[in-house]
């Protein structure tokens, strides 16, 4: 496939704080487009936050060159998938001059500019890559923009239920997906599947919905019938997992912004009751901190960990030990809401 050079372009609004996204590959456009649709405006300010994308054909294209004195800040890859067990992409992060320069190798390079407000991007046929690969390097450059304006992310499933939100963070195999499509399916508000929105407010933390896909494994799907009964074009094929869009299955609309009230540490357990156990502070916080997105600048990780300590402080925590009566999670949570609600005269 030959390069496109017509622009495309997107203006945003993330929860008040306008962006606009430009990029010269149709495929990058279109998956943007449904990554943020949720986000989308008609018109932005004089001064939004910028995110450029460009395709090219080889990496060898690229200018940027990261120079010796730079400064190796974090080393990773993303999941390994497919026979060969090949990662998804690997990923060095360096700060020099003031920039955030992320090397994903052969995939391409992402530079943030925290003083301009902005993202420049350059990926290596973008086309060529699965649409979850091409969206993560933008979503990677939006969340390092927004945390600047303190608007800050974590790994975690969030939920809505009569202005009360519930978070439950966890790693994969921990009971996170299934938990939350247990609540969600008993009428509670979708606001993120994976990476739910969070700001202080006037010293309250408030949490902001992310409406992205929710992808499930079989495993999960095995648990609801109107998963199992869920025809190919509710129930998406996708790579590792399937997926599906919560409005397109579930009766409840979105979820509203709201303060969160419960925060949930899942982890499978086989026994066929589940059971929550209360933790201090100080365990939840200790337990929240790997979640977060990992933070480059010092200034930016120390407001995002008083944010988070605060929003510790002001919820109730559990482990969830999770068996196997899937279906009657609402019953264990659905009591503790009413019963916090209760408490602060609402």
């Amino acid at each position: 496939m030959s390069l496109t050079v017509t622009a495309n372009e997107l203006l945003l609004s993330v929860h008040g704080i306008e962006m606009k996204f430009t990029t010269n590959s149709f495929e990058l456009a279109h998956s943007v487009e449904a990554l943020l649709r949720h986000f989308q405006s008609k018109a932005v300010g004089t001064h939004p936050l910028l995110m450029q994308f460009d395709a090219v054909e080889q990496r060898d294209e690229i200018q940027i060159r990261i120079s010796p004195a730079a400064r190796l800040l974090y080393r990773g890859s993303g999941l390994v998938t497919g026979p060969d067990r090949q990662a998804t992409w690997l990923c060095d992060i360096y700060s020099e001059d003031g920039l955030l320069i992320a090397d994903f190798h052969q995939e391409g390079v992402v530079v943030i500019n925290g003083d301009l407000k902005s993202a420049q991007g350059n990926l290596v046929r973008p086309w060529a890559m699965s649409p979850d690969i091409r969206v993560s390097f933008v979503h990677f450059a939006m969340t390092e923009l927004l945390k600047r304006r303190e608007l800050y992310t974590f790994h975690a499933t969030a939920l809505e239920h009569k202005d009360r939100g519930v978070l439950i963070p966890g790693f994969s195999g921990r009971g996170k997906t299934t938990s939350f499509s247990s609540l969600l399916r008993a009428g509670y508000r979708y606001l993120s599947d994976d990476h739910p929105f969070f700001k202080l407010c006037d010293g309250r933390v408030e949490i902001l919905p992310y409406p992205l896909k929710i992808n499930v494994t079989d495993e999960t799907v095995a648990f609801f019938p109107e998963l199992r009964a869920a025809s190919p074009a509710v129930l998406h094929a996708g790579i590792p997992k399937r997926y599906f869009f919560a409005e397109e299955l579930y009766p409840a609309p979105l979820g509203q912004p709201c303060e969160p009230a419960i925060i949930l540490f899942p982890e499978v357990v086989d026994s066929p009751h589940s059971c929550l156990e209360p933790l201090s502070k100080k365990v939840a916080l200790e337990m929240i901190l790997p979640h977060s997105l990992l933070v480059y600048d010092l200034v930016v990780a120390r407001r995002e960990f008083q944010a988070l300590a605060r929003l510790v402080e002001q919820v109730d925590c559990y482990r969830l030990h999770f068996g196997r009566d899937v279906m009657d999670l609402p019953w264990l949570v659905t009591p503790l809401l009413e019963k916090q609600r209760a408490r602060s005269g609402d």
